[in-house]
């Protein structure tokens, strides 16, 4: 039996999350692609977005969460750029498929207030 099994490889714990997510990603003609999903998991490594539109492993992408800081009543964004380490297709048991970004940094942002 090898050393490894059983053994997490993570470097960062993961979190459950489901909130919103936007990302975008260079076409190789150069056109921006615009998208939006559902975090499955977080970590300070990076995110898994739920989504039937994901970019290919390899690709640049950037994000931005929607965190709802329900004790503060309001809320918080995590935008950051990464990188898709893996994609996951959806299966014929009905489990959606999606994929992972590795990202290096993420800031945290409050969004600006709409103008009244």
């Amino acid at each position: 039996m090898s050393p490894n099994v059983g053994m997490e490889r993570r470097r960062h714990q993961r979190h459950e999350l489901a909130a919103p997510v936007r990302y975008e990603w260079e076409l190789p003609d150069g056109t921006v692609r615009q998208e939006a999903g559902i975090t499955r998991d977080f970590s300070a490594g990076g995110i898994f977005v739920i989504s039937d539109d994901f970019p290919p492993v390899g690709s640049q992408v950037q994000f931005e969460v929607d965190l709802e800081a329900s004790s503060l009543y309001s809320a918080v964004n995590v935008r950051a750029k990464g990188l898709v380490k893996r994609v996951e297709a959806s299966d014929a048991a009905g489990r959606v498929g999606g994929f992972a970004i590795s990202a290096r940094r993420m800031r945290l942002e409050k969004p600006t207030p709409p103008a009244s």
